[in-house]
């Protein structure tokens, strides 16, 4: 049980930092506009 919790926890972080990623390399809509963006997020652009 343990190794299919850590094999999910690990699949969710995966995703959420590819999320991220391309995210930030993206422009936001205008109905998903965010204010600001997180410093976290601005260190992962790639330009």
């Amino acid at each position: 049980m343990q190794n299919i919790k850590k094999l999910v926890k690990k699949a969710v972080v995966n995703m959420a930092k590819r999320t991220a990623i391309m995210e930030a390399n993206t422009t936001c809509p205008l109905i998903g506009f965010q204010m600001k963006e997180p410093q976290a997020v601005k260190k992962l652009r790639k330009f």
